[in-house]
């Protein structure tokens, strides 16, 4: 049973900081959608907001991250239901399935409250003075989620518990083994086998034979193949996982203290982490689309899906070029693929935010919204040319 565990709390916090991120990235695309603001391409009339190549930038990786966490978050629930109601089976199974769980929700609530404080101040920026009014709700979201960074625990030290299931491999000992413990574990390990389960050199293989031209890592054609994105995430991850590891048993080697080792390799644990939960919610969004059937919303997602892929291999480009996996040629296209898959998704970002889900009641913003059944702009203009007015 899980009573009495934290993963069925950490569960709700997330999707409760996932529910506020819906609300706010709805309004802010939708009003993006009916602000007018400066003579940019017509002296007749001002540009929307959300024609602007900043504003896509500022709001619609935004929306692709969110769509990307809500996937994850499923995966989540679904994984604690199938805990939760097994029967019977291996004990031994059963045990490292909640473990791995455990390490799952800690994780994805990090990520998804984090992404919720960032997405709710940037919308509120987005929507200028007026999302500094008390009656556009962006203050009492605001005011209702910060604590979610620490409720149900704090995010950093859920990080440090996603890297110790990474590196003990959830031991029988996970539950009770401090960060003390899990260096000493790490360190009596062979780090070769720790080396060895993230086979960073097959996965440098897999990588090229992904991407036409073998060792040529600066071409543009591969960019959106999704075993290209996600093996690029995979490649971080356990690159960073066995990078953690040897630093921990270099320390204990050298006669350090499993305090002073841990302390200083900390950063790196952290990161390995991150990494981690990066791939793990990237997979969850690839799944989602490859199982749907072919049509629009495919189409859609997989604009998505790209999106939310290169905006975070862009964002932590500087490590990937670091290590030799991508040139300066190729981080510049994928800055300007990011570019362009914003301007792909604007046609249809506002029904994007529509099919998030959140009732035109819920959004109660009438100042940035209007009033409920307000059309939007973009929905008059595009009927208006469909019908050559």
């Amino acid at each position: 049973t899980m009573r009495g565990t934290p993963i069925r709390g950490r569960v709700c916090v997330v999707g409760a900081g996932i529910n506020a991120t819906r609300v706010v990235i709805a309004i802010a695309v939708r009003y993006g959608d009916r602000r007018r603001q400066f003579e940019a391409s017509d002296p007749e009339q001002e540009e929307l907001l959300l024609d602007y190549g900043v504003h896509q930038r500022r709001l619609l990786p935004l929306l692709a991250r969110t769509y990307a966490l809500h996937f994850a978050q499923e995966v989540v629930a679904a994984d604690l239901h199938a805990v939760a109601t097994a029967a019977g089976g291996d004990e031994v199974e059963a045990e490292t399935a909640k473990r791995e769980l455990e390490s799952r929700a800690a994780g994805t609530k990090a990520l998804g409250t984090w992404h919720a404080t960032r997405t709710i101040q940037e919308c509120r920026e987005a929507c200028g003075g007026a999302g500094y009014l008390a009656e556009n709700r962006f203050a009492a979201l605001k005011a209702d989620t910060d604590v979610f960074t620490t409720f149900e625990g704090d995010n950093t030290v859920l990080m440090q518990l996603v890297a110790k299931g990474l590196l003990t491999g959830y031991a029988s000992e996970f539950e009770d083994m401090d960060q003390f413990g899990m260096v000493r574990f790490v360190a009596g390990l062979a780090v070769e086998t720790v080396v060895e389960k993230t086979a960073v050199h097959k996965l440098v293989q897999r990588l090229r034979d992904v991407l036409p031209g073998g060792d040529e890592w600066d071409q543009e054609a591969g960019l959106l193949d999704p075993e290209y994105q996600l093996g690029m995430l995979r490649f971080r991850e356990e690159h960073m996982v066995s990078g953690v590891a040897r630093r921990l048993k270099r320390g204990i080697d050298g006669g350090m203290n499993a305090g002073q080792v841990f302390s200083r390799v900390q950063d790196h644990v952290i990161g390995a982490a991150h990494a981690h939960m990066e791939r793990l919610v990237l997979e969850a969004f690839v799944a989602k689309v490859r199982a749907l059937p072919d049509g629009d919303q495919k189409v859609a997602l997989n604009l998505l899906c790209d999106l939310h892929a290169l905006s975070v291999i862009e964002a932590d480009r500087a490590w990937f070029m670091e290590h030799g996996r991508l040139s300066v040629q190729r981080s510049k296209a994928i800055s300007r693929e990011v570019s362009s898959l914003c301007r792909k998704v604007r046609p249809i970002a506002v029904d994007l935010v529509d099919a998030l889900g959140v009732p035109e009641e819920m959004l109660r913003s009438p100042g940035l919204v209007g009033p409920v059944g307000t059309p939007r702009e973009s929905s008059v203009r595009a009927a208006a040319e469909r019908a050559g007015a």
